[in-house]
Order: C-alpha cells, then structure tokens, then sequence
C-alpha cells in the first residue's frame, strides 16, 4: 500500500474512502526522489519536493512541500489555504518529520516543519505527534474494509452511491438527515434500530420525536427503503424567475464571479481583480433591479455575500427581499432518497450531468491557478462549471414545480 501523507485527513474523516482510495493506487514510487536526496545533502531548494520510506509494510510518501537546505537547517513548508490549523494538521507533519528526519540526522542539520497560509505561519513541533501518527499508520496497516461514516465529504465522494446501498441494506438509522447521534441513541434504546422499525413503529417514533418531525423522518426513511420521493407537506408557488450562483477567492477576498440564469440565457458577470469587483458587483446589481421575479440559490451564501458586498460598497438595495433559497423548499418538502441534499448530490439523482470535475473547493485551486498563469482557459472551465450550478439550481426548481402542479391535478381531478 502506498500512502500519500497530505491523504491523512481522509482516514479521520472517511475511514471507507481511504482505504478503497490506497488500495487502488499501488505501490508506485514518488517521482524525483534523487533530487530532494541531492538538495537535502547539498544545499538548494524546490517548490515540490518528493521522498518516500517505509513504515509497517506501508510505503508512505510525503510529496508536494516546498523545500530549502543550507549548511544548517532543512526546512520543509507546506502551504495551505485554511484560517486555523486542526489534528489531521499535526498529524501530517508528524509524518512529514519521520519521513526526512533520517535524511536530516545523516547530514547533521537542523528538521524544521511549518504550516503556511494566508492567515497563519507556524513551524510545528512534529516530534510531539508522533507516535500517535505511527500509532495511526500501524492501524491502518492491519485495517480491513471499513463500514461506511457518512460525513460532509459525501457530497463530493464517488463512492457515495455504494456507501448508501450498504447502509440502507443494512437499516442505518444514520442515512436520516436531520437525525443527530443523540436522537439514534434515543430511537435505539426504544426499539426502533433500522430504518424498517421506523416504518412499522410510526406511532412510537412520533411520541419521541414529535408529531412533525416525526412524519419527516417517517417519509425519509420510507423514500431510502422504496427509492422513492415523497412530498413532505404542499410545496409552494414558484414563479419564473432569475437563478444566482457566486464564484469567490477567499485568499483575497473578492468576489469573482456572479453567474447568472434569466430565461435559460447564461450571463456572467465577472471581475477577475479585486479592482474591478465593485464595477461588476454594480452592474449586477443594476441588471437584477432591472429584471423583476424571485432570484432563486441554492443554500444561503448568495444572499450573504450580497449583503455583505452592499454593505462593503455602501449601497442601498432591497435586493435580498426577493431571494428564494431553492435548498429550504427541497429540504421542508421533499423527502429525497440521496445522503447527502447537497446541490451536486441532488442535481445528479435528478440526471443533471456536470461538464467539469470541479466543486467548491477545485474551483478555489482553478482560480488560483488562473492569477498566476493568466491561462483563458483557466477561465472558460469556471465559467462552464458556474452555468452548470445554476442551471443545476433550475433544475431542481422544474423539480419543485412539477410536483406542486401533480399534487394540484389530482386534487381537482
């Protein structure tokens, strides 16, 4: 098995998709070993340095830091984009110490590990965490597949769809979104501990749960183990309107992108400099107030940044009054058979077909990618991926609409 250190995160959050993960990736070595091993001894630096060696049958590699040596000190920097550091943090760099500590004891230089981002710089202690990541590494040596965890990576797990046939077949109490550990224990120690109890048992979950809730958790369970939707209570009137998904940089702080739906047009607004984020945030603006109807998102961090912008820019809109989060109806009104209510999960349970293999996150690394190389490409690719999250939102709205308008016709039929 071969292990890439920056992997460890998975392991304590998705313990399933690690191990399916490294075993599919071989045992293939790190490229360009030679070159660090030359850099280490004699000196020199590189913005990706790669060196492999050995633990518990495990070829573990640390790959992809920055690296300088002198005549007294090797100092290893990995860069990151996040505000604050966590365990898995310390972990890897735990890792990182063991793999070069015998190419820095041979040469009698000093080991130095920091973490960098835009928010912090920290050399850390790695000698202090490790035995807890070897400890770690000889577990995983010995683990078997794991029995799925679901956790906020499912949304954009591959094996999300295997992960849930495990778990429904075996009546996971956990695929219920919405049912927290404490509320599991609770059903568990009154009888009801797969999702079939939940069916047969609707009474007694409803006195423990509430009424309301209740009947929620009732139809989810219901919608997992039928693979079918069930409407949770009468959606609402959905007009024609405008569909709004933001693009931003956080390291910086800007806004880059505002995608745009009106009446299956694609329009973006875009300001690829902080410099220009006020204009375009104006013309934005301009071109809502211009064109009436709800503007419909998916989940609430459209209408927070555009808050946050009038704020930032001083500017006095009533804008946000017309914002329709297409996430609260799906979520109060549908009972959906998928894991996870993300706007990828449920977009694709519906058929919609992404054209880029970016997310959230991969698209935070694209732009990053665009600043420094100015490649248009770069460009094109988000702006592909922005349309397909709004028309991905559209979809779910035709969704919405069309359930309304059945439950409608066979009230009056």
């Amino acid at each position: 098995m071969l292990i890439n250190v920056s992997s460890i995160k998975t392991i304590l959050t998705c313990p399933r998709k690690f191990w399916i993960d490294n075993h599919q990736t071989g045992t293939k070595d790190c490229a360009e070993e030679d070159v660090t091993r030359t850099i280490l001894r004699y000196g020199g630096s590189t913005k990706s340095a790669k060196l492999c060696t050995g633990v518990f049958g495990i070829k573990l590699c640390s790959c992809g830091l920055e690296l300088f040596s002198d005549s007294k000190n090797i100092k290893l920097i990995s860069h990151r984009r996040g505000k604050k550091l966590y365990t898995y943090h310390y972990y890897e760099a735990a890792l990182h110490g063991y793999i070069y500590n015998t190419e820095a004891n041979s040469t009698g230089k000093k080991l130095r590990i920091i973490f960098k981002s835009p928010h912090y710089e920290i050399e850390l202690s790695w000698q202090l965490y490790l035995d807890k990541a070897l400890n770690l590494m000889s577990e995983i040596s010995k683990m078997d597949e794991p029995f799925p965890v679901l956790n906020h990576e499912c949304r954009f797990c591959i094996y999300a769809e295997e992960c849930k046939a495990i778990l429904v077949k075996k009546g996971e109490l956990s695929v219920l979104r919405g049912l927290g550990k404490n509320a599991i224990e609770k059903l568990h120690s009154n009888g009801i501990e797969k999702l079939s109890d939940i069916i047969e048992r609707k009474g007694l979950l409803k006195e423990l749960v509430g009424e309301t809730r209740g009947e929620k958790i009732y139809l989810l369970a219901k919608a997992f183990m039928q693979e079918k939707i069930y409407q949770i209570k009468p959606i609402p009137d959905l007009p024609d309107g405008i569909f709004l998904d933001i693009e931003s940089y956080p390291p910086k702080q800007f806004h880059y992108l505002f995608g745009v739906l009106l009446k299956n047009k694609y329009i973006p607004f875009m300001a690829t400099t902080p410099d220009n984020e006020k204009k375009t945030f104006l013309k934005l603006i301009k071109f809502l107030e211009k064109n009436e109807g709800p503007i419909y998102h998916y989940h609430t961090y459209e209408p927070n940044q555009i808050k946050s912008l009038l704020k930032k820019f001083k500017m006095n809109s009533n804008i946000t009054r017309r914002f329709v989060d297409i996430y609260e109806i799906v979520s109060q009104h549908l009972a959906i058979p998928t894991i996870s209510y993300s706007l990828k999960s449920l977009a694709k349970y519906f058929g919609f077909h992404w054209r880029t293999d970016l997310n959230g996150m991969k698209v935070v690394t694209k732009f990053e990618e665009f600043l420094k190389t100015k490649n248009k490409k770069i460009i094109e690719e988000i702006l592909t991926y922005n349309e397909d999250d709004v028309r991905a939102t559209k979809l779910l709205w035709e969704v919405l609409k069309s359930k309304r308008e059945r439950r409608i016709s066979s009230k009056e039929d």
